[in-house]
């Protein structure tokens, strides 16, 4: 194969690669509270945090998705009990969101998920070395700004 057939495949593989953590982040699963929650609502939990009160113009900036994105998120989540809208109390023109006992619990549950999930993944990559997954992680940036930076 020559390189630029190498490449191809590359960009396949990072395709390919990209709709399975599509596919993940998009499937439903249950939790202690027996809702049923996608991937990105969890997330969304988690980005807030427990003892945080961002803005909704933070939360689309720290998640890289429109403040339409998140207003969606928050009401959705706001409906099934784990977040909560208030006014800033330094510039009532802004809207921050917070977690209820329910989010806090589920960003508690969620962590430990993450934990075994990382503790898996680590050794289901374990014939890659440090410097090698340094490489990957360079070159999903290099990646990212390839089809960011296009023309």
């Amino acid at each position: 194969m020559n390189r630029i057939e190498l490449v191809h495949q590359l960009l396949r593989e990072c395709v390919l690669s990209a709709a399975a953590v599509d596919a993940f982040l998009e499937k439903p699963r249950k939790y202690a509270a027996d809702d049923n929650l996608y991937m990105r609502e969890v997330h969304f939990v988690v980005a807030v945090g427990p003892d945080r009160s961002p803005t909704m113009s933070e939360m689309a900036r720290s998640l890289n998705v429109t403040q339409g994105a998140v207003t969606q998120m928050v009401s959705r989540l706001e409906k099934k009990g784990y977040v909560v809208r208030s006014k800033d109390v330094r510039d009532k023109r802004m809207t921050t969101v917070s977690l209820t006992d329910q989010g806090r619990r589920l960003y508690e549950e969620h962590l430990i998920y993450d934990q075994k999930k990382f503790a898996f993944s680590s050794e289901y990559l374990n014939k890659y070395r440090d410097e090698d997954l340094e490489k990957l992680i360079e070159y999903e940036r290099l990646v990212q700004q390839l089809f960011t930076n296009q023309r």
